[in-house]
């Protein structure tokens, strides 16, 4: 007879598999989004598949070839680890510069201990039947499931801070405050689920011979967080940035922006969200926000023309329109030790590429940095 642990873990791939592909094809070039798709692809596919092949070789009486397929289970939940550690550094850095990119080499270190762990040890763990043809759950030795649990625990806790953090940040943008907040409690609770369910349900009264519900987790996990993403992410063709070139901020605090439609100076309440919400790419129609408001973000359309966040008008620099690649010039020169160049320099670096349309990127960049900032900016 076919376990009811073999039928839904069956269900679960499809649905692990699309809500990889949903998220990863919603923005190839977003960092945080292909993250976000691989603790999918670990945790919603990868792993139900080792749990189908555990459970049928399992039924099978091949119990040696089901306690590995057991422990690849495991070592999915394991990789998720990586990009969930990925996306923190990435967060921090987005807000503090000088934190080093070399961290990025060392976000294996957990998981690949705990594998040398799980694959070393021959009895680490083995697989216990349960009662009305449930399946087999798996029950780890206490000293392996304490120090993974911790582990895990500590870097997905981690992952729904930083969520909620960009929720809060978001307090003048509610639609995009609720799909953050969906974000951290679905995964909270579908991932969290799931591996609470592998690892602690054996030491739970009563649940030792009931049906590990892992996999249910993940189904709903992967159904919303899908959902969620798809809902909340900008598309490929569109980009944003933080800071605007037209965004005039004066000494005392005043804010005015120099992109009005009839071109004239208008005083605007800025709401601005950091770095982190445009390096994630939200989509544009969720960040828009009232006319009298400003998020200092720009993006570029379909056209590689960028616009300004909050009307969707072209931003323009010498009465012409700025285009993508001008754009990403200005912020590839963000070299001023550590800080965001400001919207005059955006402005100025803009206004001379377009002066000198003779010059590559290359070289202007090679200019820069050969004169120095001062000289460039004229104001040596």
């Amino acid at each position: 007879m076919v376990s009811i642990k073999l039928i839904i873990d069956a269900i679960a791939i499809p649905f692990g598999s699309i809500a990889t592909i949903v998220i990863i094809s919603k923005n190839k070039r977003n960092v945080a989004n292909i993250l976000f798709g691989m603790i999918t692809f670990f945790g919603g596919v990868l792993a139900v598949i080792f749990s189908l092949l555990k459970e049928y070789y399992y039924l099978l009486g091949n119990n040696q070839t089901a306690i590995w397929f057991d422990k690849l289970v495991l070592f999915s939940f394991l990789l998720m680890t990586i990009p969930a550690l990925s996306f923190s550094i990435f967060f921090w850095r987005a807000k503090y510069k000088s934190i080093p990119r070399y961290l990025h080499f060392f976000v294996f270190i957990p998981a690949f201990c705990l594998s040398l762990w799980l694959f070393l040890d021959k009895d680490i763990l083995e697989l216990v039947p349960t009662k009305s043809n449930y399946g087999a759950n798996t029950q780890l030795k206490l000293a392996f499931t304490i120090v993974s649990v911790l582990t895990m625990f500590l870097i997905f806790l981690l992952l729904v801070i930083e969520m909620r953090m960009m929720a809060k940040r978001a307090t003048s943008f509610p639609d995009l405050r609720r799909r953050m907040n969906l974000f951290a409690y679905v995964f909270a609770i579908g991932f969290g689920g799931a591996l609470v369910s592998i690892y602690l349900f054996q030491f739970i009264p009563g649940f030792q011979d009931a049906l590990q519900p892992s996999t249910l987790f993940i189904i709903l996990a992967s159904t919303l967080f899908s959902l969620a993403f798809t809902a909340a992410l900008s598309p490929s063709k569109t980009k944003l940035w933080h800071g605007c070139p037209k965004l005039l901020i004066e000494n005392g605090g005043d804010t005015y922006c120099l992109n009005s439609e009839g071109g004239d100076v208008k005083s605007v309440k800025v709401l601005d969200l950091g770095v982190i919400i445009e390096r994630i790419q939200i989509d544009t129609d969720i960040l828009k926000t009232g006319a009298d408001n400003c998020a200092n973000s720009i993006f570029s359309n379909s056209d590689d023309i960028v616009c300004c966040l909050t009307t969707h008008n072209p931003i323009k620099v010498l009465n012409e329109e700025v285009t993508r690649d001008e754009m990403e010039l200005a912020k590839a020169m963000d070299i001023m030790n550590g800080k965001e160049l400001c919207s005059e320099c955006l402005h100025k670096i803009i206004a001379y590429r377009k002066e000198h349309k003779d010059k590559t990127n290359a070289q202007i960049k090679m200019l820069f940095l050969g004169m120095g900032a001062d000289e460039f900016f004229g104001v040596a």
